[in-house]
């Protein structure tokens, strides 16, 4: 069971298909022309299921930033610093739109989804909510792994920093893994991903046997 949260378009969504060949995965994406194209290239794949939808802290709706470049899109708005450390033309939010919102623990109860072996998020600043929304989900181990983006140099508003999501991670059971994808400016690192190992599910890794 796979949740690509900030799914945009797919890319990640097949490369998930692909080394995951029976997996369900649940894709969320809710700017709309995203969607579409989301939705179109998952089709044929009965264990796909798309979702036009954004996951947070909170159910109902939510002013949407839509940004030059559509992979910029997020729940916060731009930080005025963010063009310094990605450039000009990326952030530039050109109109902010109405989309529905939920969190992943209601989803997954009304979904009657027990256990998620992999969160994916790429939320665009957003992330912090999104975990905040799964409290009790991450409370109850019901998620294996945590592969999420995080950017570090001001690029949104209230976005939240790296050791607010150590602590509250660390408060609910899950073990940080490691960086990956590492980009840097001018020495400074802008933007990982970072993954996360549920406690009871890096203990199960550590009781599996070993073959020779």
């Amino acid at each position: 069971m796979i949740f690509d949260v900030g799914a945009h378009v797919g890319r990640l969504t097949r490369i998930y298909r692909q080394l995951f060949p029976l997996a369900f995965i649940y894709s969320f994406e809710p700017f709309p022309q995203s969607f579409q194209v989301l939705r179109n290239s998952a089709k044929a794949d009965p264990r796909i299921f798309c979702q036009e939808i954004a996951l947070s802290d909170q159910t109902g709706t939510a002013r949407f930033s839509v940004n030059t470049n559509s992979q910029t899109n997020s729940l916060l708005t731009t930080d005025p610093r963010g063009a310094s450390f990605w450039g000009t033309g990326l952030l530039d939010t050109t109109t902010r739109i109405e989309v529905p919102t939920t969190t992943l623990d209601l989803f997954c109860r009304e979904a009657q989804i027990p256990h998620i072996d992999i969160l994916k998020m790429d939320v665009q600043g957003a992330e912090f909510s999104v975990l905040t929304g799964a409290a009790n989900t991450l409370a109850d181990q019901r998620i294996s792994l945590i592969y999420t983006e995080l950017i570090t140099c001001p690029t949104y508003d209230g976005q939240h920093k790296l050791h607010e999501y150590l602590v509250l991670l660390d408060s609910l059971g899950y073990e940080f893994l490691d960086f990956f994808n590492p980009l840097r400016r001018n020495s400074q690192l802008i933007q990982a991903d970072l993954v996360f190992l549920s406690a009871s599910f890096k203990q199960s890794l550590t009781n599996r046997p070993m073959h020779p």
